[in-house]
């Protein structure tokens, strides 16, 4: 836990400065990620678990590398909230470290949808569930949003859990379908007990496509990463997020991956607590004792 807790510092201390070179500077960003890719490995093994990863990525795999761990704070309370029967849904699921552990949690007669748009994570996304013979695990290859149709994604050319969507139709991303999170679990006939959400700052988008979800009142626990600099380039008031899941009832918990602990917290403590540039994990609980 000590080398989480220094790497998550060290992160929130460099990230803002090192992140505009690997963007804005090829040569850099050539070079460092060659490096990366010699040092780092294609496959690792975190609670016994094993994966497939990107060498090349300064984002999962480097903080496996560096730690040998990956939000395990976040990820335990995530798994822990499940049961056996239970339904998971994984939007911005990457290359499944959240997927897996959970498709063991909630067994046979339990259910995971997986969200993943890019292609690539996609495909090692489908070797983890496979390596680990898991039948009870959809992989969906869309974006989620507030409707149905298609959007374009902007792939980071640095860090593989970094790619967002973007809708104003950029010229430099991909296009892929989007769903709506409502529509789709309506059409396929589930009932999510827990969502994880990591989508780079569209979280408002996803929210807006699952409103009949918010506004019942079946128990829900939602992960979330909750980034404000990136809620405010998407042009969105983080503070609007916030109070849209409080007005549904939830509770929200700041999940601190330093202390390993949480603690509760209204909107102004979440907005206090999180690092101007930087992020932190959500976990919000409504109707579980």
């Amino acid at each position: 836990m000590d080398r989480v807790t220094t790497f998550c510092r060290l992160r929130s201390a460099l990230a803002p400065a090192i992140r505009p070179v690997l963007a804005y500077v090829p040569p850099v960003r050539w070079l460092a990620l060659k490096l990366l890719a010699r040092r780092q490995p294609a496959e690792v093994s975190i609670d016994g678990l094993a994966f497939e990863v990107h060498p090349a990525d300064f984002g999962v795999t480097f903080e496996i590398a560096s730690t040998g761990e990956y939000e395990p704070i976040t990820r335990g309370a995530c798994v822990a909230s499940l049961e056996a029967g239970a339904t998971f849904v994984d939007i911005g699921a990457h290359v499944g470290l959240f997927a897996v552990p959970a498709a063991k949690a909630v067994g046979v007669e339990g259910r995971v949808v997986c969200f993943e748009p890019d292609p690539d994570n996609r495909r090692l996304l489908e070797r983890n569930v496979a390596r680990h013979e898991l039948s009870n695990v959809e992989v969906v290859g869309a974006a989620v949003a507030d409707h149905a149709g298609s959007i374009t994604l902007k792939r980071s050319s640095f860090n593989t859990g970094d790619h967002r969507i973007d809708p104003g139709k950029s010229a430099r991303g991909v296009e892929v379908p989007m769903v709506s999170l409502d529509a789709w679990i309506e059409e396929h006939g589930i009932e999510p007990d827990v969502i994880k959400m990591d989508v780079q700052g569209a979280e408002p988008l996803v929210i807006a496509g699952m409103q009949d979800l918010l506004e019942g009142n079946r128990p829900l626990h939602i992960f979330l990463e909750f980034a404000p600099a990136m809620l405010r380039s998407a042009n969105t008031d983080p503070r609007e997020l916030l109070q849209r899941l409080t007005a549904c009832g939830f509770v929200m918990r700041i999940i601190d991956e330093r202390h390993a602990g949480s603690i509760e917290a209204d909107v102004e403590a979440v907005m206090s607590a999180c690092p101007a540039r930087s992020y932190i994990n959500l976990h919000c609980v409504r109707g579980v004792r």
